[in-house]
């Protein structure tokens, strides 16, 4: 009876060894991707007012909260972690021309994994 039960406990654990090791090539793929947090700077003497959205690190597409970026200064989005090599929609607003959104690219090469990456609005 023993030796039955420990074939069958030996043939779980094989199998969930070899289940677990199917599911590593898609963690393997998601540990390549790179995710950063984007510091905006304006040249503007204007307070800009801004949100993002785009792809996240859960890989759902989704919108933060809004900033503002003082007369040529800069703000960081903190909080959230927006996926390189791919755009994001840059909303903002400047009480000279009201909203307006534009894509901007978050460059794979040049971004370091969870880290600030800058972006530079006139």
């Amino acid at each position: 009876m023993r030796t039955l039960r420990r074939k069958l406990a030996i043939a779980a654990l094989s199998l969930a060894a070899l289940l677990g090791g199917l599911a590593a090539p898609g963690t393997a793929y998601a540990a390549s991707d790179k995710f950063v947090t984007l510091r905006i700077c304006s040249g503007s003497t204007e307070t800009v007012k801004f949100y993002i959205v785009g792809e996240n690190q859960y890989g759902d597409w989704g919108g933060s909260q809004f900033w503002e970026i003082a007369p040529k200064g800069c703000t960081t989005a903190s909080g959230y972690w927006w996926k390189a090599g791919q755009s994001v929609e840059f909303h903002h607003r400047k009480p000279s021309t009201g909203w307006r959104w534009e894509p901007r690219l978050i460059s794979y090469n040049d971004a370091k994994n969870w880290s600030d990456y800058g972006l530079w609005i006139g």
